[in-house]
């Protein structure tokens, strides 16, 4: 169902059903946190602040789609807990059909606050002029062809229907 590139192991090619379970913003913030350590759901919902039950079920989604594997299971005093690792942080689906003359891109589904969404777009912004300053700085040592650069931040719907 997935393979990871040999490129780098922190990139998993995925198909479409594994991208659509990934658009999501709450599974991928729980993807990012088993990237970087295996845990419970429990431990997870403690961290994203949501419902055991809740977290459990993206968790599943997550499990089923092959994105995330069951790095270990202890059992102590009957009690079983199964830690939960993410398989890459950065996905790729190769069946994607890019825009004509798209040289790359990138996407995330993230939460952010509005406190963090103005400081998003204002870096981006200072990204953009300090790019357009370095670029006026190297034209007459660098041979330069012109590009357009985009960003797009959308609100994402999370009452639209689950996988």
């Amino acid at each position: 169902m997935m393979q990871e590139t040999k490129r780098n192991p922190d990139i998993m090619e995925i198909n479409w059903n594994q991208q659509k379970v990934l658009s999501n913003p709450l599974r991928s913030r729980i993807v990012a946190l088993l990237y970087e350590k295996a845990m419970t759901p429990k431990q997870v919902a403690d961290l994203v602040g949501k419902n055991p039950g809740t977290v459990y079920y993206h968790i599943q989604q997550l499990l089923k789609y092959e994105i995330i594997k069951v790095e270990s299971i202890n059992t102590d005093k009957g009690v079983v807990e199964k830690f939960y690792r993410s398989k890459a942080v950065s996905f790729k689906n190769p069946e994607k059909v890019d825009t004509p003359g798209l040289i790359d891109g990138k996407s995330a589904n993230i939460y952010l606050s509005d406190k963090l969404l103005n400081q998003l777009n204002e870096e981006l912004e200072n990204l953009f002029l300090k790019f357009g300053n370095l670029s006026y700085h190297e034209k007459d040592t660098e041979e330069q062809s012109p590009y357009s650069v985009e960003y797009t931040i959308k609100e994402f719907n999370e009452e639209e229907k689950e996988e």
